[in-house]
């Protein structure tokens, strides 16, 4: 019996301290200035990386989004770098109209969205390097935007908002409820240094910072992490900072994943992803304490052994701790971005987002092969 309150109290601690946590970061999210976006005097030269691989339904939009961009044409080039696609993306983006658009081909033996960006980043001279997806449709402002956020921080690198695309049914709005709440924590680790976050859909640094990291020459054998390899490394070694840009009017779009083993594979690569890239003290008890309360709140039922019935007050307990913080945080994004609607699906989304946390996170520990558009990385 006594074991079973001390369990049991264990775990409530871990719910009161997951609830304080989120507090604090609703709090500092809310210090975080919006950042507004005016004309610009000048146009440094920025070249926008986009590493592709079998995304001929996507690239064309991508390519038009791009060339929408409300930034000087002379200073702003896109290069889309073919990692070996056996559909038609490189004949799209050989026949796009766009006399700043570059193709180039990852040679035999190379393969790899890092190796793509490096190689990329090596055909060009511009002093900023922006990158996205190729299923990515940037908003007008998005280019703009980055570039005076560098500057006018004086940012070695700077990530912003993405946002999910979809019908609007439970499945989507379960994951851009998690995108959204994403964004929130992104941010507020940034700007207080407590845990690195980003997202490669919307990165954008300083050639000097790239170059003066080493680009990706430590990790490149690690499929994914392109963006928190990428931020780590820079927020280790410059004098400046890596900050969020909290803006609606830059928020790229990306679509959710079609269905739910493709959600469930996304995520794990981003899981592997978290698991391998370097990690600092904040990163890992903010993780910790997610992972265990979730599976706190999954294996409670066996409490029932060791203190009876009792035990459905202890998950009565968990379940409201955990539900009412990332409520708080859910509403928190979603006013912001515009999202109110999504916050209807919050019951069903929270009940999901519990199993999510404990089993994704849990594979993400053991798992290092995974299939990505027909290839098996790690």
């Amino acid at each position: 019996m006594a074991v079973g309150w001390i369990i049991g109290g264990a775990c409530l601690t871990l719910g009161i301290a997951y609830f304080m946590l989120v507090q604090w970061v609703i709090k500092q999210w809310h210090k975080l200035p919006v950042f507004e976006s005016v004309p610009i005097d000048s146009a440094p030269s920025v070249t926008v990386l986009v590493a592709a691989r079998n995304e001929a339904a996507n690239i064309h939009d991508c390519l038009q989004a791009l060339s929408r961009q409300n930034y000087p044409k002379q200073s702003l080039q896109i290069v889309v770098i073919d990692d070996h696609s056996t559909d038609a993306t490189a004949a799209i983006v050989e026949a796009f109209p766009n006399p700043h658009l570059t193709l180039l081909r990852l040679p035999t033996g190379q393969y790899g969205k890092k190796r793509a960006l490096e190689l990329g980043a090596a055909a060009t001279q511009s002093t900023y390097l922006l990158t996205t997806d190729a299923d990515c449709q940037p908003p007008p402002l998005w280019v703009q935007g980055q570039v005076q956020h560098l500057e006018n921080g004086q940012l070695a690198a700077s990530t912003g908002p993405v946002l999910l695309t979809g019908e609007d049914d439970p499945r989507y709005r379960f994951q851009a409820l998690d995108m959204a709440g994403m964004m929130v924590l992104t941010a507020v680790g940034l700007h207080t240094g407590t845990w690195i976050l980003g997202n490669g859909a919307s990165l954008a640094y300083r050639r000097a910072a790239f170059e003066a990291a080493g680009g990706y020459a430590d990790n490149r054998s690690t499929a994914s992490g392109d963006d928190i390899f990428l931020i780590a490394k820079i927020t280790r070694g410059q004098g400046l900072p890596v900050r969020f840009l909290k803006s609606t009017a830059v928020a790229v779009p990306t679509p959710a994943a079609p269905d739910w083993p493709a959600f469930f594979r996304q995520r794990l690569r981003w899981g592997t992803k978290n698991a391998a890239a370097p990690a600092s003290a904040g990163t890992t008890l903010a993780l910790g304490i997610a992972f265990l309360l979730s599976w706190s709140i999954l294996l409670s039922p066996l409490l029932f052994l060791v203190v009876g019935h009792f035990w459905l007050v202890h998950l009565v307990l968990l379940l409201l701790l955990k539900s009412r913080a990332d409520y708080r945080l859910l509403k928190t994004a979603c006013q912001f971005f515009h999202q109110e609607h999504l916050l209807k699906s919050f019951a069903r989304s929270e009940a999901l987002h519990i199993g999510y946390i404990a089993f994704i996170g849990l594979a993400s520990l053991f798992v290092r092969k995974y299939q990505w558009k027909g290839r098996s990385v790690h």
